[in-house]
């Protein structure tokens, strides 16, 4: 009998120790987006120190209007595949923007949004900057 209640007694204390099986939430899966950028065109040509004016549209597939506050970045291709931020920018609420960048040097430019855990992150379209 006291055998019975020792061993009914080590089995209940070894099912409260026993570890639990940890059951992974689902993982939300972030909003598809777009980046689109227009520089007029895929090759521009522009005058040392002049600055080029660039239209940045950023979206997510189903919605208008993306959250304020997201941060989009203008980069230039310093190496074979290395980019560099030179500008940022929020996005306004109907998700598109301008602005003006300086470049002094011919460089390959694109848009970048690193991505949030609501919305995926999205590069733009490349466009060529020739500075003469």
């Amino acid at each position: 009998m006291i055998t019975k209640t020792l061993i009914a007694g080590l089995t209940a204390l070894g099912l409260l120790l026993a570890p639990v099986a940890a059951t992974a939430a689902p993982m939300v899966q972030a909003k598809p987006t777009t980046l689109e950028l227009d520089a007029g065109g895929a090759k521009v040509k522009l005058k040392k120190g002049d600055q080029l004016q660039i239209k940045g549209k950023f979206g997510a597939k189903g919605e208008r209007q993306l959250t304020l506050g997201l941060d989009v970045f203008a980069q230039v291709r310093v190496g074979a595949s290395v980019w560099t931020n030179i500008y940022t920018r929020s996005c306004q609420p109907n998700s598109t923007f301008t602005a003006r960048l300086s470049i002094d040097a011919s460089a390959d430019l694109r848009l970048f949004f690193p991505g949030t855990s609501v919305y995926a992150s999205a590069t733009s379209n490349i466009v060529a900057v020739v500075v003469i």
